[in-house]
């Protein structure tokens, strides 16, 4: 993996070069503007990427893994089987994005905007998604055992077969979403929002729902 100096970084990102395949790992990147570029494998463990634009880049299996994230704009951005290990993405705008099979566990993900996203099969497991704004979001079949969604709204958001064991989701707002298969084992749901929601066919197993609000609730014995 080529490792370009900060010189030569500079010159590629002004020409809008590729960038897919290099090593940018630990180097301070705040705001700079990588939007649209291809970054397609590129390393950017424990960089510095505060600010950064990624609107519309290609992002596909890039290393992320530590580095700070925080107030980065994804927009639309291609972010598929890319690793966010222990990554802080605190206040980020992901709307859009696609970051399907990606590896976001123990993610600082608070108080982002993930409306329109999609997590297809990602792993977001223990991860940190308080106060969060993801209507509409795409969460099947991903796997967020143990993470705290809590305060936050998922409004028509799709969490089929996903796994939510053991999930903190005190006052979720799951107007209308789609909980289809899920296994919600285990998982708080207490004065959460659930008007609308689908649960046919859910892992109820020890799930809590005290005063949890539920008109209009379909798949749900009480």
């Amino acid at each position: 993996m080529k490792r370009p100096s900060y010189e030569e970084l500079l010159r590629l990102i002004r020409e809008m070069a590729d960038l897919s395949g290099l090593d940018l790992s630990g180097y301070k990147l705040e705001n700079f503007n990588l939007s649209l570029l291809n970054c397609r494998g590129t390393n950017f463990a424990g960089a510095n990427l505060y600010g950064v634009n990624f609107i519309g880049a290609d992002l596909t299996g890039a290393n992320f893994e530590g580095a700070r994230v925080a107030v980065v704009n994804f927009l639309g951005a291609k972010v598929c089987k890319a690793n966010f290990y222990q990554a802080d993405l605190g206040n980020a705008c992901l709307k859009g994005a696609d970051f399907s099979e990606a590896d976001l566990r123990e993610t600082d993900l608070a108080a982002t905007d993930l409306s329109l996203a999609c997590f297809r099969g990602a792993n977001l497991s223990r991860s940190r998604i308080e106060a969060v704004d993801g209507q509409m979001a795409c969460f099947e079949k991903a796997n967020l055992e143990g993470a705290n969604l809590r305060g936050s709204s998922f409004q028509l958001a799709d969490f089929r077969q996903a796994n939510l064991k053991g999930t903190n989701m005190i006052q979720v707002d799951l107007t209308g979403a789609t909980m289809e298969e899920a296994d919600l084992s285990q998982a708080d749901l207490i004065e959460a929002f659930l008007r609308g929601a689908n649960f046919t066919g859910a892992n109820l197993e020890g799930t809590r729902f005290r005063g949890a609000l539920f008109e209009g609730t379909i798949g749900l014995k009480r």
